[in-house]
This record gives structure tokens, sequence and C-alpha cells, in this order.
């Protein structure tokens, strides 16, 4: 497997894709030393390594310095923070969804984005059918209210 294969393979099984597309907004992330960098991303790679433009750093102290740019090794990571604003499956994807694949994927590469896919539309299945059923209990709890008065 290549390099080029391998690292697609990691961002596909793993939620690297979530940061990965968080490129160009402006989020915060937490720090294993228990510090903050705000800031807004530039770069994310398959280790999570991120590249950050105009970030204020944040120590544990609460000192805080102004950066133009500031990069994080992804193994430092505690938390990254996800603005409210991101519908997180959508985000997920379209990291995910490959309009054309690459020419030089291996077979195991297409068997890996296939298992991907699938798990993400069994997932929204999932999701429709917890709506559906909070609707009917919600449905239920009424109709019950209702006869009682």
């Amino acid at each position: 497997m290549g390099l080029l294969a391998r690292s697609r393979h990691k961002e596909l099984n793993t939620l690297t894709c979530l940061v990965m597309g968080l490129t160009g907004w402006k989020t915060t992330v937490e720090l294993h030393n228990d510090t903050f960098v705000s800031g807004l991303i530039t770069d994310v790679d398959v280790k999570m390594n991120m590249e950050m433009t105009d970030a204020r750093y944040t120590d544990g102290n609460g000192k805080t310095v102004m950066m133009n740019n500031f990069h994080i090794m992804g193994r430092k990571i505690r938390y990254v923070h996800i603005p409210d604003k991101i519908d997180i499956m959508k985000l997920i994807q379209q990291k995910v969804t490959v309009s054309t694949p690459h020419k030089r994927m291996s077979t195991k590469g297409h068997i890996a984005l296939k298992r991907t896919q699938q798990t993400l539309k069994r997932y929204q299945r999932e999701q429709e059918g917890l709506s559906t059923a909070q609707q009917e209990k919600m449905q239920t709890s009424h109709n019950q209210e209702t006869e009682i008065s």
C-alpha cells in the first residue's frame, strides 16, 4: 500500500476527516497541557497536525499571546471544539464521499471507501428510525393527556 493509499485509508477510517473538514473555520483547540488555542484552521493532515492563523494562545495560568501562525502536533490535541453552525453528518459525508475515485486507488481502498459509505447510510437510517420513534412516543403521550383531560 502506497503512502497516498495509507493516508486516504486513515482519513476514511478515523474521525480525522471531521477535523479535516473544519479547514476554513474559526474554532478552539484544547491541548494536553491545559492550554487553549483559538483561531482559523488553515490546514490539517492525516495525523491531525494543524496549522492555524490569527491564533490566540492561552496558557494554564490565563496568560494570552496572539500569533499570526501556530502549528499544533496532532498527538498534543486533547479536544477540538466543533462550531454549532456545522452539521457533523454532512461534513463527514462530504469528506468520505468521493465523486471520482483516485486512478491509482487499490482494491482495498475501494473496499474501505464502500464500507465507510455503507456505515454512513446505516447510521442515517438509524437516526431516521430514532426520530420517527420519538415522534410516535410524543404522539401517544399527547393522546393519553387528551384522554385524561
